[in-house]
């Protein structure tokens, strides 16, 4: 940060040079802590170069050629201009400039701006590999400090109550909640985004592409390598364009990138983020298959966030292994291999189609015949007891963000009535205070919900867990059986937990694969096509499984 006397001091240098010459200083400019690269965001460098055009001065002072611009471009225009006016630039250290003074100027200018951002980038790169940090706040940490707690520079320390809201946002994620919906979740829960206590003009508000990011750049709450213990720097460079004379990031090839090990900054464990980066390469490759209609891309997202049809990419031809498509309409909609209908008999002979009123009943029969017996029910109890051991400590990092989150409020509504008994009271003062208060009051009446009582899984299915089991194979029975599409989202991804999509071909009819799998196929004797349906017990214990109870 420039020193505020500096200017200052270059103004005496320059009314003393003025005063020597018997000239009258008729007006000062100045662009206080403003870099001398740019032209459009310097007010009074634009100010100087209009006056110039109206000829308010004969003489144009500074305390050096630099001062009035580092930009070899910037400079070398003001002086044809200025030459055209018939107007002297002069220097104080050393007198009148010519083309040649300006020119030498110019490039050591130049030169001394490349060579300070070099060594600017050595010494944050020896910060980084010491696992400090090389600037810029991590939401999650705060500043750290020595064994006297006193802050060090550049050394980062873990904050627990920011660390339960990344954690939360990384489970939420893992469980299948969409970047909006995490952020809606946050936002109705009254948590500070993090740009709330910067200062960035921001709303305070969660976004989506605050939890989202860029996968490539890595940035976005989910994509922060340091929440397991690796700082990684140098992932891209920001680069002024001429034109805007705007930063713009550019990415680095991995090979610039810079990484350091920091173990004691860890927050989330290795198998959430293997999750959350499994969901994200399986949207990926979804995605990759879709083309956006719109400027923006965002319609591929939308696309991903609905299935047309319960079956949709889940049933595979068992001749030939490939995908099958639907065609017709209302009642008449059909299953086809689309390697037989698009290639020819010479790919696929195929089959003489599969109604979808044939098919979606004996999908649904299969897993409500399955998912009863004993074996797959104790597979899904071990799980599912899992998952209410996380979802217990959940609830409990929730209720600490939500208690942290009243004691601030409670500490702001203190403050404000000591402020209006110390007689500073106005309008705005108590129109706060009414604020704080309404919203203290909401947040005290929404706690009971973050208390939740303990829950264990019964071992075996003939009781209140084994009631849930049954409610939700009878919600796949009558929900998902008469929709039409759009299917119902919260039915279809319940099945797509119980139903894959990895394929193998059928050889034998006692043949087992390694998930739930649908073979559209067609018997031999008579050429009717049939679904064939392979079974195994990896069941997953996901949202779809869950009661409503533990919506954490």
């Amino acid at each position: 940060m420039q020193n505020p006397m500096s200017v200052e001091d270059q103004f005496q240098l320059s009314e003393r040079y003025a005063r020597e010459r018997g000239w009258e200083v008729t007006d000062p400019y100045a662009d206080s802590a403003i870099s001398g690269t740019v032209s459009r965001a310097r007010s009074d460098f634009q100010r100087l170069s209009a006056d110039l055009a109206r000829g308010s001065f004969d003489v144009v002072l500074a305390e050096s050629i630099d001062r009035i611009s580092r930009d070899p471009e910037h400079i070398a225009a003001f002086y044809k201009s200025a030459r055209f006016r018939g107007v002297e630039i002069h220097s104080s250290n050393r007198g009148k400039v010519d083309a040649l003074t300006l020119g030498l100027s110019a490039m050591f200018s130049a030169m001394h701006v490349e060579e300070l951002s070099q060594k600017t980038h050595r010494g944050l790169e020896g910060r980084v590999e010491q696992g400090f940090s090389a600037g810029g706040k991590v939401y999650g940490y705060q500043q750290g400090t020595d064994e006297r707690g006193a802050p060090v520079k550049g050394k980062r320390a873990i904050d627990e109550i920011e660390a339960a809201v990344v954690r939360s946002i990384f489970r939420d994620y893992a469980a299948g909640l969409s970047p909006i919906a995490i952020a809606n979740r946050l936002n109705e829960e009254g948590i500070p985004s993090p740009s709330a206590r910067t200062n960035r003009r921001s709303s305070g508000r969660w976004k989506q592409n605050t939890i989202n990011g860029n996968r490539e750049r890595g940035n976005g709450i989910i994509n922060n390598e340091l929440y397991i213990g690796w700082l990684v720097w140098n992932r891209q460079t920001f680069v002024k364009n001429p034109q805007t004379e705007k930063r713009v990031a550019q990415p680095n090839p991995k090979s610039e990138w810079r990484t350091a090990e920091v173990p004691e900054l860890r927050i989330i464990d290795q198998d959430l983020w293997d999750e959350v980066k499994a969901r994200q390469a399986a949207l990926s490759k979804r995605s990759a298959k879709i083309k956006a209609s719109d400027r923006n891309k965002l319609s591929a997202g939308q696309t991903l966030r609905r299935r047309k049809y319960l079956l949709s990419g889940l049933l595979h031809c068992g001749l030939c292994g490939g995908k099958i498509t639907v065609a017709g309409s209302g009642k008449y909609k059909t299953y086809y291999c689309a390697n037989a209908k698009e290639m020819g008999p010479s790919v696929c002979t195929g089959f003489r189609g599969l109604r979808e009123s044939v098919a979606q009943p004996l999908v649904l029969s299969g897993l409500r015949g399955e998912l009863m017996k004993p074996e797959a029910y104790e597979h899904f109890r071990k799980r599912f007891h899992k998952r209410l051991v996380e979802s217990q400590g959940a609830a409990e990092e929730r209720l600490r963000i939500h208690d942290a989150r009243l004691h601030e409020l409670e500490t702001k509504e203190r403050n404000l009535l000591q402020a209006i008994e110390d007689g500073a009271f106005s309008p705005v003062i108590n129109e706060r205070l009414n604020a704080v208060h309404e919203e203290l009051t909401a947040m005290r009446d929404k706690r009971a919900e973050y208390v939740r009582r303990r829950w264990s899984c019964p071992r075996n299915c003939r009781n209140s867990t084994g009631r849930w089991w049954r409610t939700w194979q009878h919600r796949c029975r009558t929900r998902l059986l008469p929709a039409g599409p759009p299917m119902n989202c919260m039915s279809s991804s319940s099945v797509w937990w119980c139903i894959g999509t990895k394929m193998r071909r059928a050889t034998g009819s006692r043949s087992r694969a390694t998930c739930w799998r649908c073979y559209a196929n067609r018997r031999r004797e008579n050429s009717t096509p049939c679904v064939v349906m392979r079974f195994s017990r990896t069941l997953v214990a996901g949202a779809g499984f869950e009661p409503a109870t533990f919506r954490l």
